[in-house]
């Protein structure tokens, strides 16, 4: 049988996502009785009161802290044209990691060997790269998964031997989810014709693990394989942060690897109103952003605009020699003393009057230089 192993300290706290379900409340059992210091945390996605309730009594007679919310989902998914399932996991996600934050506690959830057998497959039906099959991670900062190696089956027989029943969720039988399809239909298959199928799955997840810190080891642009490239700007878009439920589409990344052999300026819309620029020696990435609010007496935020000097020469001739990409160029908020003296090219150039006032940012941009691989950080 797999150990439940935490390397976090025994006395500090411990926030335990638990739906009442089997494979969180067996793991809710297991930590407590490592004498850990646990607080519970359920969110609740639907109408149903059952769980809370449970949980309720179950932490009111260990006498430890019960956190309960109730969030509609179905109007984030819409907002924000995402999945039922890529809103719920977006917001569970989001709340929880506030709440692990602001009680200094390590958040821990129960996902299991088979969670990541179905998440693995999910991935390679909807699509992702290689290093996408990486799956779950079993610890992320501020986020354990320890029980991962576990299967559902195993985490079940540990309620079932301390007598201890759990609430199934219905959703969990919801076909309407690719999850559940996979989870009662796509697997079961799989284990008739390879009982050892799941485990396989999440040992490929593994070493997809290793894979990716092969990928992301340092290294110039122009040395970079095409996986390794797709990791990098997969990385540095994430790292612009994208609206929820965006996603990055790898046909893209194949493009702009094909254009880094060419000294041909080119440039690419990316999902989520990103753009990316190769001007034949340094690619750059991008985003729109608001302006500053605050300025100085007599001054203003705003963007380019015809007629605009710096120090009396022409901005538009200046830019290029400060390496802003075009992209960037009607982008880049600029600090102005009516009418057209520039004081300030946010994340470029700034007038010692008024650097108490500009923010030391790149403002959404970050520009990599190919052979140097030194990569100059965005906001």
């Amino acid at each position: 049988m797999p150990s439940v192993e935490l390397d976090w300290p025994l006395t500090a706290p411990v926030l335990v996502a638990c739906s009442a379900g089997s494979d969180s409340l067996a793991l809710l059992y297991l930590l407590k009785e490592q004498g850990r210091r646990l607080e519970v945390a359920y969110l609740n996605h639907g109408a149903r009161p059952e769980p809370a309730e449970f949980l309720g009594r179950l932490c009111s007679q260990w006498g430890i802290p019960f956190h309960h919310r109730r969030l509609r989902v179905d109007s984030w998914a819409r907002r924000y044209g995402m999945s039922w399932e890529a809103a719920a996991r977006e917001l569970r996600y989001h709340w929880l990691r506030r709440l692990a934050r602001a009680r200094s506690a390590l958040l821990v959830t129960a996902h299991s060997l088979d969670d990541q057998a179905e998440t693995l497959l999910l991935r390679v039906i909807t699509g992702t790269s290689l290093t996408g099959l990486a799956g779950i991670q079993a610890r992320l900062p501020g986020v354990a998964r320890p029980v991962l190696s576990w299967t559902r089956q195993e985490l079940r027989e540990q309620l079932v031997r301390r007598e201890v029943s759990w609430i199934e969720d219905p959703l969990n039988q919801d076909p309407r989810f690719p999850r559940v399809r996979l989870r009662h239909e796509v697997l079961p298959l799989l284990q008739q014709l390879n009982p050892g199928a799941s485990r396989h799955l999440a040992q490929l997840a593994e070493d997809a693990v290793e894979l990716r810190s092969l990928l992301q080891r340092p290294t110039d642009l122009l040395s970079m394989s095409r996986l390794q490239f797709e990791e990098f700007l997969h990385q540095r878009w994430r790292d612009l942060g994208p609206a929820p439920g965006v996603r990055f589409v790898r046909r893209q990344a194949g493009e702009i690897f094909q254009a880094l052999s060419s000294s041909q300026w080119r440039s690419w819309n990316l999902p989520g109103n990103f753009w990316a620029e190769w001007d034949g020696r340094r690619l750059s990435l991008g985003r729109p952003r608001e302006l500053p609010q605050l300025a100085p007496p007599g001054c203003l935020w705003r963007f380019r605009q015809p007629g605009d000097r710096w120090q009396g020469r022409c901005l538009k001739k200046m830019l290029p020699a400060w390496g802003v990409p075009r992209r960037a160029r009607d982008q880049l908020p600029l600090l102005v003393r009516s009418p057209d003296q520039v004081l300030a090219v946010l994340g470029f150039k700034v007038e010692p009057e008024v650097a108490g006032w500009v923010p030391e940012e790149r403002s959404g941009l970050l520009i990599v230089e190919a052979r140097a691989g030194d990569e100059q950080a965005t906001d």
